[in-house]
C-alpha cells in the first residue's frame, strides 16, 4: 500500500514537472510580441492637442501713429567741371497714403562758373510729391524757390518746377526708408535768363537734376 502512495507521488510530480518545462519551452518559442502575458503594456503618453495660433493681421495704415508715417534724411548733388555745384538739402517728408509721399526741404548750395566768373552761395527750399508707381519706381514732382546772385551782384528768387522719377532702394530704416537715385527736368531752365547779361541764372548747369536722397 505504501508503495502504491509512493508511487504516485512520483508521477504526479513528474506530470506537474513536464507541464512547467513545457510552458517553458512555449514561451521561448512566442514571438516577442506574446511572449510574456503578464508583461506591462507601455503606456504611450498622450498627444498634445497644439492650438492653432492665428496670424495677427497687419495694422491698417490709417492706424499708423505720426511717427511711424514720418520720414526724415536729406538730398545731395555734386556738378563739377566749368560750373561746380555742390548742393546739400535736409528734408522731411510725411506718408499720405501707402504710396505718396509729401514733404519739405531746405537748400544750401555753393556755386562756381568759371565762364561767368560767379563764386558764391544760393540758399532756398522746395516742396516735394513722391508716387510710388512700382516697387521701386517713384515718380517725383518739385517746386524749388532759391535765391541766385544776378547781375551787378543783385540776388534774385527763382522759382523752378521740376519733374522726373527715381529709382528707390529700400533700407529698412526708421525715418530713412529708401535711398532714392532721382533725376529730375527743370521746365523753367531756358526762361531763367539775366535780362542784362543774358546769362542764365539756374544754379544747374543743364535743364536735368540728378540727386542722391535718402528719405
Amino acid at each position: 500500500m505504501k508503495i502504491k502512495i509512493l508511487l504516485s507521488c512520483l508521477i504526479t510530480a513528474a506530470l506537474l514537472s513536464a507541464t512547467q518545462l513545457f510552458a517553458q519551452t512555449e514561451e521561448y518559442y512566442r514571438p516577442d510580441s506574446l511572449r510574456g502575458e503578464q508583461r506591462e503594456r507601455q503606456e504611450i503618453p498622450p498627444v498634445e492637442k497644439r492650438e492653432v495660433v492665428e496670424k495677427k493681421k497687419d495694422v491698417d495704415f490709417k492706424q499708423l501713429p505720426f511717427i511711424d508715417r514720418l520720414r526724415l534724411g536729406g538730398s545731395f548733388g555734386l556738378s563739377f567741371g566749368t560750373v561746380t555745384n555742390v548742393n546739400l538739402s535736409p528734408m522731411a517728408g510725411y506718408e499720405l497714403t501707402e504710396k505718396l509721399v509729401a514733404g519739405v526741404g531746405l537748400t544750401g548750395m555753393y556755386f562756381r562758373s568759371r565762364y561767368y566768373n560767379i563764386n558764391t552761395l544760393y540758399y532756398g527750399g522746395r516742396g516735394f510729391l513722391m508716387y510710388n508707381v512700382f516697387p521701386m519706381v517713384n515718380l517725383v514732382g518739385e517746386i524749388e524757390g532759391m535765391n541766385v546772385e544776378a547781375s551787378y551782384q543783385k540776388r534774385k528768387w527763382l522759382a523752378s518746377p521740376l519733374l522726373g522719377a527715381a529709382y528707390s532702394q529700400p533700407v529698412g530704416g526708421r525715418f530713412i526708408k529708401a535711398v532714392h537715385l532721382t533725376v529730375l527736368y527743370n521746365l523753367s531752365y531756358h526762361n531763367q535768363i539775366d535780362q542784362y547779361s543774358g546769362q542764365n541764372l539756374s544754379p544747374y548747369s543743364s535743364p536735368f537734376v540728378f540727386r542722391v536722397t535718402f528719405l
